[in-house]
C-alpha cells in the first residue's frame, strides 16, 4: 500500500511541475510514467501479498526490479534540477515551490527504490525456499500405520474396557 501512496503522489506532484514550468516536461513525463508503473506495482504487490503464487510473486520480483531501474533514472535527471533557478522575474515566485516539489520527487523516488529492492530480495528468498521445499524428498515411512492411512489404527482396546 505504501507503494501505491508514493506512485499517487509522485503522479500529482510531477503534474504540478509539469505545468509550473516547461523547460523540464521530458523528464518530468519520465516521472509521471513512474508513478504510474509504482501504482500499478504496488497493486499487484498488494494481491499477491493475498494469494502468493509462484507466477504472482515472479511478476513482482520484475515489476519491482524495473521501477527501482526507473526511479534511479528519475532520480539521476531530478538531481540536475534542484537548484532551480528561473531563466525569467517570473520564476522568482515559484522558486522556492519547485525546489520544494522536487526534492519531494527526489525522496519519494530513493524510497520507492528502496522499498522495491528489498521486496525483490525477500521475493527472491521465497522463490528459493519454495524450489528448496519441492526438491526435499518426503519419505514413505510404513513404520506405523495409521499415519497416512486416513482412519485411527485398530488397537484392542476399547472405551470403557
Amino acid at each position: 500500500a505504501v507503494e501505491i501512496i508514493i506512485g499517487t503522489l509522485a503522479v500529482i506532484l510531477s503534474t504540478i511541475v509539469y505545468k509550473l514550468h516547461y523547460h523540464i516536461q521530458r523528464e518530468i513525463i519520465i516521472l509521471i510514467l513512474n508513478g504510474a508503473q509504482l501504482i500499478i506495482t504496488g497493486i499487484v504487490l498488494v494481491h499477491a501479498g493475498r494469494r502468493p503464487t509462484k507466477c504472482l510473486v515472479g511478476t513482482n520480483i520484475v515489476l519491482q526490479l524495473l521501477t527501482a531501474a526507473f526511479d534511479i533514472v528519475g532520480f539521476g535527471l531530478m538531481a540536475r534540477h534542484v537548484p532551480f533557478r528561473g531563466e525569467s522575474y517570473y520564476y522568482r515566485d515559484t522558486e522556492f515551490l519547485v525546489n520544494g516539489i522536487l526534492g519531494t520527487l527526489i525522496g519519494s523516488l530513493v524510497l520507492a527504490c528502496i522499498i522495491g529492492l528489498v521486496v525483490a530480495l525477500f521475493g527472491l528468498y521465497a522463490l528459493s525456499v519454495s524450489a528448496i521445499k519441492e526438491m526435499t524428498p518426503i519419505p514413505n515411512s510404513t513404520a506405523n500405520p495409521q499415519y497416512g492411512s486416513g482412519g485411527q489404527a485398530k488397537s484392542g482396546m476399547h472405551a470403557g474396557n
